[in-house]
């Protein structure tokens, strides 16, 4: 596998394609730890590791699960607060859409079709980040209104907050956007969900924290069944990461038999072959 990698980097175009795609991905997590203007971070950073630490409270699971899609963001009130998750919610919404509406599916089927399925995934996309944009700038304003007893996590709140943090966080998530199409296009491929990845593999370590402590320590002292769930727990992310490797990778494959022609005195064709069609079509995208 070591040598597999170190082959890579010896292909100019594979070697270029990623470092490209680690370019990328450290410019994802510079935005996140860019902090929107007027926001006083560790004022939240101090409320959220205190409701963190409370058992019971629905808000500090609600902020971890936040925090591991957005990769950080939204504990950081960075430019990527939102992450690409307005994105890929438009995604679902146009391919059930695509599903259900005669219209949109006759559009499926006709020649650029696609392209226009793309752009209205990307219209929807920005006014779903207004949206939640907007939810997050009143949250930020004045926290209470959802049971949260943040103080002063806005120093100038007004009319001039709201539109500028709206407008920085709709850009962050275009600009999201425009950097999963060049992983794509130039990168190592599937550049959403890359992005989607490295925002969770950055809250692992915390999570894995977390986790130490729940299950393992009991006060001062190991719990021996704590530590037996410990290891089962890891035991079944892993049996579940491999399932889902192999969904992914799982194909169909359909016999196609060429039949046998002849041509003079030679005969050509016979040949039999597949055309695999890939289990889970649709990939990570619904997930």
């Amino acid at each position: 596998m070591i040598s597999a990698f170190a082959n890579t980097m010896k292909v100019p175009e594979l070697r270029s394609r990623i470092l490209f795609t680690l370019a990328m991905i450290v410019i994802v997590r510079l935005g996140v730890h860019l902090p929107l203007p007027g926001v006083d971070v560790q004022a939240l950073n101090d409320f959220m590791a205190k409701t963190a630490q409370e058992g019971d409270s629905p808000w500090g699971a609600l902020g971890a699960i936040l925090t591991i899609f957005s990769g950080g963001g939204l504990q950081q009130c960075g430019i990527f607060a939102l992450g690409i998750m307005p994105y890929i919610s438009a995604s679902i919404m146009t391919q059930l859409m695509g599903a259900v509406l005669p219209s949109w599916q006759k559009m499926m089927r006709e020649e650029g079709g696609r392209q226009k399925m793309t752009k209205y995934t990307r219209i929807l996309a920005i006014i779903i980040a207004i949206i939640q944009g907007y939810f997050l700038t009143q949250t930020l304003r004045n926290p209470s209104t959802i049971g949260l007893n943040a103080n002063d996590l806005v120093m100038n709140p007004g009319f001039i907050f709201t539109i500028t943090t709206i407008f920085i966080i709709v850009t962050g998530t275009m600009f999201l956007m425009w950097i999963g199409d060049q992983i794509t296009e130039r990168g190592v491929g599937n550049g959403v969900s890359l992005i989607i990845s490295v925002n969770i593999i950055h809250a692992l370590p915390g999570a894995f924290s977390i986790a130490w402590k729940t299950c393992v320590m009991k006060g001062t002292e190991v719990n021996p069944l704590g530590s037996l769930g410990m290891v089962a727990l890891i035991l079944f992310m892993v049996l579940v990461v491999a399932l889902v490797v192999i969904v992914s990778q799982a194909q169909r494959r359909i016999p196609v038999q060429y039949a046998k022609r002849v041509v003079g005195r030679k005969m050509y064709g016979g040949q039999s072959t597949y055309i695999p069609i890939k289990v889970n079509m649709s990939g990570v995208m619904p997930i």
